[in-house]
């Protein structure tokens, strides 16, 4: 058995915050532009039509030759995280994936901090919808060939450099919660023991046609209004347009017995896209209401008891009568 991660290795780097593409092997990047700030992608603004040439820089950090491939893709976001990924080699591109030609597509960079530069040229194709487009180029390590006829799990290690391009016309940002589900495991017992927690799914979409982050605010409250945990304001992945992803986060400690309502709430970096969304879930523990029904039990039970004490008290006050004299007084 043959494994090849290539797509693994190259989501797992593109799905870290944008960044020089470097596994330690070797880096991707943009080529610096003269004295220019070192960009950390690409981010093209562009008119149907309209063609662009620039280039990737790779640099080899080994001490030997660096054999490479190079591929265009385009990109989107892992439904479960939100990460930023490219499709693999081979699947079909019809965004900024099949916009790009590379002069090269085989590259040997040379060791010890040897560097290749590898132009390409970028045509916006007429009709493209407008609005922010994402892909990248890709380098990858040719595909190991399998040793023998043992079973084997060969590693092959990509890195991405992204490719933003946004499409002149009308903008249209546009972000929406559509589902938010909530459950919890409710605490054994008040302040002993394990305390449960909440873990809050929700999915978010983003309709419009602008690459959108945000800030999201997830508050939990119990009967009667009562804030059991709001955790402030914090960033959510970047949402490609046309991209539905679902984002799961979980908090310590729960109620004994409550009913919890989460509310999720995003608000766009420019302040401009808001949306919201809520549900709840009723939490209960079993250890607790077994020792509460003992309780109740037992306080029951001590009542019983004891007016059947005092009614036996009075029954033998009153079977014994009234006390007499014996004479024998003085």
């Amino acid at each position: 058995m043959l494994a090849v991660c290539a797509t693994l290795a190259g989501v797992a780097n593109i799905a870290s915050p944008a960044h020089a593409a470097d596994n330690g092997a070797w880096s991707a990047s943009p080529t610096q532009q003269g004295t220019f700030t070192a960009r950390q992608f690409f981010f093209l603004e562009l008119a149907p039509g309209a063609t662009i040439k620039d280039s990737i820089t790779i640099k080899n950090a080994g001490q030997v030759d660096q054999p490479l491939d190079i591929y265009t893709a385009d990109a989107f976001n892992i439904e479960s995280g939100a990460g930023f990924a490219l499709r693999k080699r081979g699947d079909k591109n019809t965004d900024v994936g099949s916009w790009i030609t590379l002069d090269q597509e085989k590259v040997v960079v040379g060791p010890n901090g040897g560097k290749t530069i590898v132009p390409f040229s970028l045509t916006v194709p007429r009709g493209v919808t407008p609005g922010d487009h994402a892909g990248g180029v890709v380098t990858i390590e040719p595909a190991p060939a399998p040793q023998g006829d043992v079973s084997q799990v060969q590693i092959q290690r990509a890195l991405g450099v992204r490719v933003y391009v946004r499409v002149a016309g009308p903008l249209t940002p546009a972000l929406s919660i559509t589902k938010v589900t909530v459950s919890a495991k409710p605490a054994r017992l008040p302040f002993v023991g394990q305390q449960g927690g909440t873990t809050v799914t929700y999915t978010v979409r983003n309709s419009g046609n602008v690459r959108l982050t945000a800030d999201r605010e997830i508050t939990l409250k119990g009967l009667f209004g009562r804030t059991l945990r709001n955790t402030g304001k914090g960033p959510i992945p970047e949402i490609l347009p046309g991209s539905t992803v679902t984002l799961t986060e979980s908090f310590p400690k729960a109620p004994v017995i409550d009913q919890i309502t989460a509310t999720v709430k995003l608000t766009a970096a420019d302040g401009k896209v808001s949306t919201s969304g809520s549900a709840s879930t009723f939490v209960v523990s079993l250890a607790f209401l077994i020792l509460l029904a003992l309780l109740i039990i037992g306080i029951v039970l001590a009542v019983w008891w004891r007016r059947r004490e005092a009614g036996l008290v009075a029954k033998m006050a009153q079977e014994a009568g009234p006390l007499t004299p014996t004479g024998d007084g003085i």
